[in-house]
């Protein structure tokens, strides 16, 4: 079976989104956070990186990557992103949403990977 994109192998789904370049916000730079955005570093599958984080001294070492960009402000992320990726703590999601909702068009494609959210 596929890994998406009629591609078979990482490899090739890798090489996919290194062409696309996407635009892409990590809302909740904590562990699992910065393990995507180490992730997207090391491939080069990004055209811009937002990391927001609560706590920027933990994060700011990040900017020294070209296009990662550290901020608070969750809806400056969503709005300069085309993909937003959640992973913040479950109890901070519906907040979170609240926030960014006026931020949100139907161009962001979503993905969460909030665990024992319902």
């Amino acid at each position: 079976m596929g890994r998406g994109f009629g591609f078979t192998t990482q490899s090739e789904c890798i090489l996919k989104f290194k062409k696309l370049k996407m635009k892409i916000a990590i809302i909740g730079s904590g562990n699992l956070g910065l393990s995507i955005a180490k992730g997207l570093v090391y491939n080069n599958t990004y055209t811009s990186l937002y990391l927001t984080k609560r706590d920027l001294n933990a994060i700011e070492k990040w900017e020294d990557y070209n296009n990662v960009k550290i901020t608070t402000d969750n809806q400056e992320a969503v709005k300069k992103s085309d993909i937003v990726i959640f992973t913040v703590q479950p109890l901070q999601f519906d907040a979170i949403l609240e926030e960014i909702k006026g931020a949100l068009t139907d161009k962001h494609v979503l993905i969460s990977a909030i665990t024992g959210y319902s």
